[in-house]
């Protein structure tokens, strides 16, 4: 068994380093009393000469001699002398063949450049800092600097939790530090779950279900400050009745007259008297719009809209599901400070609520102000009282 597997490593050497099949060599060995006649251009020996040299004379001294003579066509690889060792060559004539050439380096590469020092900085929070597909970290205090970069194109990626990931592919000059500012911006789902949560803040802090409840049925008393064609702004005293729904009669007064505006569903009203006669137009406008933007009106419409946080003010709602538009800012403390609605492409209308008034639970805006987005107010009411009927009832 042990000499099948040497003949087959023997006939694999031999294809290897054998182009041409070579007929066995026999050395002719000079009769006894004739002198050896020297062989005239005798080629170096083949790996399969040395071996059937070795198998024939049975004297690894003698084919010694031979590759002493003539040479060996091959190199004293590993594989080569464990074959040669099978077939009896001693260590002299393992020697006698020459090792393969050594195996020439490659050529030390310079040493890299290297970049100066990267500093990632992350708005509007701490990030996580990746830099070549190579974690560096995260920033703290929204900054991260990263020393023993390469010099030359480098992959930055930046992501945080609830924020969308950024890369950015940058040039790193040699020796020169340099910053790189991103900007996350949150996902919808943060910025919904941002939004719903400060739209709950802000229900209660106008008093919770039991306070929104309770400015459903409410009057009140106080002025509204309204400016004229002419820029001039005029004033009227006055007193209003909001049913729950769209349910509301309004009296304005001044000391020349009277007018009175009711509105019930979509059918409106109006009457002026004495020196208000002709202010129709004027008091059904003003009560359409004291009625449409009444904040616990619009706080029901929010909770069945789907709103988004803006990216860099969790106090700021938006709405924009439908052909409408409502975005509503709150204060430090919850309480609705400003609405923007807009419907379709028509100018947007900018509500700012204030001067809160305490209900028994509730709390109501004392102060409304209406009027076109960037411009001043064109309606303002103030009021001076506010109650509710439902709290009177109980």
């Amino acid at each position: 068994m042990f000499h099948m597997v040497v003949a087959a490593i023997l006939l694999v050497t031999l294809l290897h380093y054998e182009t041409m099949p070579a007929q066995p060599t026999r050395i002719q060995q000079p009769q006894r009393g004739q002198r050896g006649t020297p062989a005239r251009n005798q080629s170096p020996l083949t790996l399969r000469q040395v071996i059937e040299s070795l198998s024939s004379l049975r004297s690894s001294s003698r084919v010694e001699d031979l590759i002493s003579r003539r040479g060996v066509q091959f190199q004293a690889s590993p594989a080569i002398l464990d074959i040669l060792k099978e077939f009896g060559a001693g260590p002299k004539l393992l020697s006698m063949i020459p090792p393969p050439p050594p195996v020439a380096l490659p050529p030390t590469p310079p040493p890299p450049k290297i970049a100066g020092a990267l500093t990632v900085i992350c708005e509007p929070k701490d990030c996580a800092v990746i830099v070549d597909n190579m974690y560096k970290g995260a920033t703290s205090q929204n900054r991260k600097t990263v020393t023993g970069l390469q010099a030359g194109d480098a992959t930055v990626e930046v992501f945080a939790n609830g924020y969308e990931g950024v890369t950015r592919r940058i040039q790193l000059q040699e020796g020169k530090p340099q910053e790189e500012t991103f900007s996350l911006r949150q996902t919808s789902l943060l910025r919904q779950q941002s939004a719903n949560g400060s739209l709950l803040k802000a229900v209660a802090s106008l008093g919770g279900v039991d306070g929104i409840a309770e400015l459903g049925d409410i009057e009140g008393t106080g002025m509204m400050n309204w400016m004229d064609s002419s820029g001039q702004t005029q004033q009227w005293t006055t007193t209003f009745n909001k049913r729950i729904g769209k349910d509301l009669v309004m009296t304005f007064k001044t000391k020349d007259g009277e007018c009175s505006a009711s509105i019930l569903a979509e059918s409106a009203k109006q009457e002026c008297k004495a020196g208000l006669r002709g202010g129709e137009k004027i008091a059904v406008e003003a009560a359409s719009l004291f009625l449409s933007y009444q904040l616990q009106d619009v706080i029901h419409t929010l909770l069945k809209r789907r709103l988004l946080a803006a990216e860099t003010d969790e106090n700021r709602l938006q709405s924009a599901d439908g052909p409408d538009s409502y975005v509503l800012t709150l204060g430090n403390d919850g309480l609705p400070v400003d609405l923007v609605y807009q419907l379709n492409d028509d100018r947007p209308i900018q509500v700012q609520y204030s001067n809160y008034l305490n209900l028994t639970k509730g709390r109501y805006p004392g102060r409304i102000a209406i009027g076109r987005l960037n411009n001043a107010p064109v309606w303002i009411f103030t009021m001076n009282s506010v109650r509710s009927r439902l709290a009177r009832s109980r």
